[in-house]
């Protein structure tokens, strides 16, 4: 099966509906065995374009503003502030953030949400940047466009509706925008988790890589998580999802916070 051979995990009954779909993009390609398509997967001129077609079938995709909230109190609470009196006296600190596994958009522009308001209420002045990546094209032009339907603002406040999202004047169908000075924080780009190597550029301060790693068998979840951790700075911080696990992975980080790590010095 497809699945095992790329070290992705899933329940018996996520295979079953992955094994489903992906007989119709068998029959689209008109490919007769999963071995076939495997071979496929391998190859070069292919592979982006696949694999980001397989990733859409495999993954939920499910996301919203501020998902798992503790995070972004914690952000704002506890990493912002140290930030801020370690590059006290520099005439202008600049903070690189990367969302990785970004799916549609919304857990990068609510990192700069969080951030923008930081510095509204603590008069703290810093440049940052947002790094984020999906394997999946069709997420990503999503967050790009960073157009979604009203209800996903449902449960922000809104001051923040008022300050970072534009609503659409049609009657029917509403939409929001996120505010083009939040956009331009971000740069969305394709990038494979399981690539030998990541094609970025710099290191980052912190890395939220959250409700990725329950996709991947145990020794893939290390070896990306190794790579990973080669572009987080010393004394940087990791945010994972609340529901995965990096117990005996011996990691050089250690835990701070449910599912946040700092990096060791």
């Amino acid at each position: 099966m497809i699945s095992e051979k790329y070290g992705i995990k899933m329940p018996i009954e996520k295979k079953i509906m992955f094994q489903s779909r992906m007989q119709r993009r068998l029959q689209e390609l008109n490919i007769g065995s999963f071995d076939e398509y495997a071979d496929l997967l391998q190859d070069v001129k292919g592979q982006k374009d696949e694999f980001s077609i397989m990733a859409d079938y495999i993954s939920t995709n499910k996301t919203e503003f501020f998902r798992e909230n503790a995070h972004f109190n914690f952000l704002s609470g506890s990493v912002l502030p140290k930030f801020q009196s370690q590059v006290q006296g520099f005439r202008l600190p600049i903070m690189n953030i990367w969302s990785a596994g970004c799916s549609s958009g919304q857990e990068s522009y609510s990192i700069c949400i969080t951030i923008e308001e930081f510095m509204r209420s603590s008069g703290f002045n810093m440049a940052y940047y947002i790094m984020a990546t999906d394997i999946s094209t069709r997420m990503l032009k999503t967050a790009k466009e960073a157009i979604y339907p009203m209800t996903v603002v449902d449960d922000i406040s809104l001051d923040l509706k008022q300050k970072y999202f534009l609503k659409s004047k049609g009657l029917t169908d509403s939409k929001v925008r996120v505010a083009k000075e939040i956009r331009d924080k971000v740069r969305f780009a394709y990038l494979n988790l399981m690539d030998d190597s990541y094609h970025i550029k710099g290191d980052f301060h912190v890395i939220f890589l959250r409700n990725t790693l329950i996709y991947f068998e145990p020794a893939v979840q290390k070896r990306v998580l190794n790579k990973v951790l080669e572009r987080l700075v010393d004394g940087g911080y990791l945010f994972i999802g609340h529901s995965e696990s990096l117990i005996n992975m011996n990691l050089p980080i250690r835990s701070i916070a449910p599912s946040v790590y700092i990096k060791n010095k």
